[in-house]
Formats: structure tokens, sequence, C-alpha cells
């Protein structure tokens, strides 16, 4: 068959691989390019072989050539009717004259047929091959012919060897043809040295074998007793036929017992070769002594039976045998090419959805692990806190690219989900608090040098302010703010022309979950802060807020008194002289 949609779906599967390698597949670049050359190598291995098979198949297919000549003689519209039969076997030459060129001497056409003759049967897939590449219209409508003359073979194992032969070319040439090639069984065997003399030789009749029965292979396909016990023919030629018949039912025996037997096998790894039609052709041709067949009658009727010679010259083929051939119809080269095509684009998008799934799994993994990062460094250690915040931005800058530019290729799909990440990204970078300065001095005269303490911490009990476990105000805690508040703004009058950063940092106790009680601490904290905002004239860039939850405890957390102690929320005012610098209030 032609080879050009095998050729377009391999340079389509290297195209797609490649791509799938070096765009969606989160590997190395070096192992990109150890992938890409296996890719072109395991394709040009395959363009190698076809065009290797294609040499071969061009050297080894002559009887094609020569059905040109025949086909170019038929009506267009018969041409594209008859079936094509591949003759095969031991007694195949009996269809095919001797004494014409080669090309009329290995191509037949007959009425129903086109008969071509293959002497070996390796050849079948290879002659199956070639024929359907020169003429794709005849795809479907070729069978195999299998002509035996079992007194050419004088050992039976030798035959079943020949059979189990033809069994595997003939599983060759379906799985070319991607269907069930009909295959049709003749047995050539002479009959007139044991019923007739040479002058009164046996006609030619065929005999075919339906459903384990003989018929004779005419329109009406008669019955073999209707043949035998016709009484339109005379006393002599009835006795004749009796004793031809039960040689015909030993024939038909031995032709189920060694010739389909060894065709079905299923001790055979390989499909059954179930003929479509079988018949028995009693001509005498040539023969071998001691042959399979005397061994038989001679087992049958204990007498040494005369060898069959040669009568007839040249058979006609069985046109009736074939006439029904079953056509199938299966998809043609280019619906095999189409239907390739989409299930390599179907493969490469299967890979397509499964890197870009796992590019963003990559993706998600990587923000939470330098969030979980970001979040085990303690506020205590600035500096690695500083260098996992900036972390942190750039993932933030990456997704912010992303919805801006849209995802890269090896994340789309449809599968990003980068978006969702950006709110645990802002989440954790809320907390951030700078390092605080060291105590300032504070220049009151030009020759004077005097160093202030900071401002006493500020510190409101939580149950004053908050349920037990909530972060929402009490309606009752205006009192408490309004007098933290009061105390806040008289530190901040008594230390004139000084900038402040307003801390403001939330505590639990030691009981329940660590993660949990730092997040409550946090809320807490930032509740406070948009009170003070929300009630004076303060700027929020004053402020910074922290959630310790119970890692700075006032007091040991062993009792409830204590643990009372150690939920509380903190203000304090550091001094910065480039932060906030408010206006004095008489």
């Amino acid at each position: 068959m032609s080879d050009y949609p095998k050729r377009i779906q391999i340079i389509y599967a290297v195209i797609l691989s490649l791509l799938l390698l070096f765009v969606f597949l989160p590997i190395t670049i070096g192992w990109k390019i150890i992938g890409a050359i296996l890719i072109v190598a395991i394709a040009s291995g395959l363009l190698w072989r076809m065009q290797h098979y294609r040499r071969i198949l061009a050297s080894s297919t002559a009887n094609i050539q020569f059905l040109t000549q025949k086909l170019d003689l038929l009506p267009a519209r018969q041409r594209y009717r008859l079936p094509i039969l591949l003759v095969t076997g031991s007694a195949a030459k009996d269809f095919f004259p001797h004494d014409l060129s080669l090309a009329e001497s290995n191509v037949l056409v007959s009425s129903e047929a086109v008969w071509i003759y293959v002497d070996e049967y390796s050849h079948l897939p290879i002659v199956y091959d070639s024929l359907i590449a020169k003429w794709p219209d005849m795809l479907g409508r070729v069978g195999i012919f299998l002509a035996l003359a079992p007194e050419l073979e004088d050992k039976q194992g030798l035959l079943i060897a020949k059979l189990q032969a033809f069994r595997q070319s003939w599983v060759d040439t379906c799985r070319i043809a991607k269907y069930q090639v009909p295959v049709y069984l003749s047995t050539h065997i002479g009959f007139n040295d044991l019923i007739y003399d040479e002058q009164n030789p046996l006609p030619i009749y065929w005999f075919q074998l339906v459903n384990k029965q003989l018929y004779l292979l005419d329109r009406y396909l008669s019955p073999i007793n209707n043949w035998v016990n016709d009484i339109k023919i005379a006393s002599d030629e009835r006795e004749r036929r009796l004793r031809l018949r039960p040689f015909l039912n030993e024939t038909q025996s031995w032709i189920e017992r060694i010739v389909l037997a060894t065709l079905v096998d299923s001790k055979q790894p390989i499909a059954k070769c179930v003929p479509t039609a079988m018949a028995i052709y009693p001509i005498n041709q040539s023969v071998t002594n001691d042959n399979v067949m005397q061994k038989l009658w001679e087992s049958l009727t204990t007498l040494s039976l005369p060898n069959t010679h040669k009568i007839q010259e040249v058979v006609s083929p069985p046109d009736a045998l074939v006439k029904f051939m079953p056509i199938a119809y299966p998809f043609s080269p280019i619906c095999t090419m189409i239907c390739g095509l989409i299930m390599i684009t179907s493969v490469f998008m299967i890979g397509c959805l499964g890197a870009s799934f796992w590019n963003n799994l990559k993706l998600a993994e990587q923000i939470q692990n330098d969030i979980h990062l970001y979040q085990l460094i303690s506020m205590e250690s600035y500096e690695e806190k500083r260098q996992a915040l900036e972390q942190l931005k750039e993932d933030r800058a990456i997704l912010n690219q992303y919805l801006a530019q849209g995802e890269p290729v090896r994340l789309g799909m449809g599968l990003y989900r980068g978006q969702q990440l950006v709110k645990p990204l802002d989440i954790a970078m809320s907390d951030y608090v700078a390092k605080p300065p060291e105590p300032v001095k504070i220049i009151v005269k030009e020759t004077e040098v005097v160093i202030k303490d900071p401002p006493p911490v500020i510190r409101l009990d939580s149950l004053s302010l908050f349920e037990s476990g909530q972060s929402n105000l009490k309606s009752d805690s205006s009192k408490v703010l309004v007098n933290a508040l009061m105390e806040m703004k008289k530190q901040i009058n008594a230390n004139q022309g000084t900038g402040w950063l307003i801390l403001i940092t939330g505590h639990t106790d030691s009981t329940g979950d660590e993660s949990k009680n730092i997040q409550l601490s946090l809320e807490r904290a930032v509740a406070v802060r948009n009170w003070i905002i929300k009630t004076s004239d303060i700027p929020e860039t004053c402020f910074a807020i922290q959630g310790y939850g119970a890692k700075k405890p006032l007091v040991n957390n062993d009792t409830l008194e204590n643990r009372a102690k150690n939920r509380r929320v903190e203000i304090s005012l550091i001094p910065q002289m480039s932060n906030c610098i408010l206006a004095n209030e008489e």
C-alpha cells in the first residue's frame, strides 16, 4: 500500500513530540536535547525502513506490472468490479498456460475474477501491498486461493509445515490489509487411474465442500448423491460414479483431518485461517512416487494402486467457487491517515494537559513553599525575614505579569489557577514588620545630647476588648480604647519633633493551635489599629502590626490568672526620624 500517509503521520508525530518536549514538559534543557535526538533517530529509522521495503517491493512483484496490460484491455466498469485472487500452492500452475509470454502465463482474467499467480507463500503480503499501492480502488476486493496437489508430497509432516507457512503468510497479509482476507481452498487429486482408463477419462467436475457435505459445483449446487443416482445416465456411468463416491468421501475426510485442522489449529499463536469455500478437483497431473494419497489409498484398500498420470493440460479457474466472494470495505489510505492524525493529536493533547497540570502544580507548590518558609522565620530574624519577603514580592510580580500579559503556554490549556495564589501572598506579606531602630539620640541643645528611653508600652487586656476566640471589638470596648488613644497621644506630645512608628502587637496564651493563635493575635492587632485610624487623625502609614500568638508571654501559662495576663494587645511607640511627626494638640 502506498506509504505516503504513514510518512505524513510520522512527520506530524515528530513535530508534535518536539513541541511537547520543548514547550510543555518541565525538564532540563539537557534532557530535552537527548529526547529530541531520540525522536529524530526513531523517525529516521522508520522512514528508512519504509523506503527499504519499497525497494524490496518493487523488485519482488513483477507480476503486478504484467497485470496492467491485462486490465487495460477490460472496460473500466468491469475492471473495477472483478475480485482479485492471488493463486498460490503446489497446484496453482494448473490454472495458467505454460506456452505463452511471462505476462500471460502468470496473470489470467476470467469472466468472474482476475487470477494472479504467486509462486511463494512468503510473497503474498508483498504482492498484496504492491497491488493496492498501484490500484487503491481494489482495496477490499482481494482474496487468496490455495491450490494443493497432495500427490506431489511424499511426507505428510512436510505438507503440514507448508500449510503452517501459508497460514502465517495469510496472517501477515491480513495485517497489511487491515481486514480478514478471504481464503479459498482447492485440492487436486487424480482419480482416473483408480476409476477410469485413458480411453474413458473422468470428466472434469468440481465438488464443493459445504458444512462437511459434498456438492457438485454447478449452478444448482446439486448434492453428490443426486449426481451419483442421476436416472438420465447409463448404468455403467452410474457404476463408475458409485465407485468414485467413497474416494471423494475419504478425500473430504483427509482434507478436514489434515488441511483444515492445520489451518485452524488453536494451538498456534496466530489467527485461525478458515476457508470461505473449499473444493475437490479430480484431475490427473504429475505425481511423486509413494505420495501421501497413495499411502492413504493403500491403508484403506490394502492394494498398491497405480500412480496417476497427467491427462488434462490446463484447467479453467473455478469462477463459480469465487463468484460471490465477500467484499470488505476497510478504510481508504486517506481515511486511515486522517484517523492516525486524529489519534496522534489526541495523544499530544493528553500529553499537553498532563504537562500543563504538572507545571501548574509545581508553580503552586513553589509559591506555597515560599509562603511557608516566610512564616517559619521569626520576626526577630529581621534580615532573613526581609529576604523571604523579597521572594514573595518576586512571586507576586510574576503572577501580576501573567495576569496582564497572559499565562505562558506551558501553564495554559485551561488549567492555570495562578490568581488563586494572589490572596495568600498578600495575606502573608501584610504582617511584615521592619526592624525597629536602636534608641535614638535626641539633640536638645547644640552642645548637649540627651538620650531618652522609649515611652512605656500601653497594654490592653484582650477580655476587655474581644470575646473569647474572636477578633471583633466588643460594643463596650470604646472606653478602654479611648483611654489608650489619649495615653498614646500624651506620650507623643511629650516628645515634640520626634518621628514615631506605632507598633500594635497581639498576644494569646499557650492554649489551642499555635498557627490559629498567631492568626487570631494578628487579627486583633488589626482591629485595634483600624479603630484608632477611624477615630483619630493619625494616618495609616504610622502603624505597623504583628501577631505573636503565645511566643512572647509576660508570665508562665501555668495558671488561669497568668494565661489571662498573657492575652493582651500592646501599643508601643518606636522613635524613627522618618516616621510620623504629629502636630501638638493643646
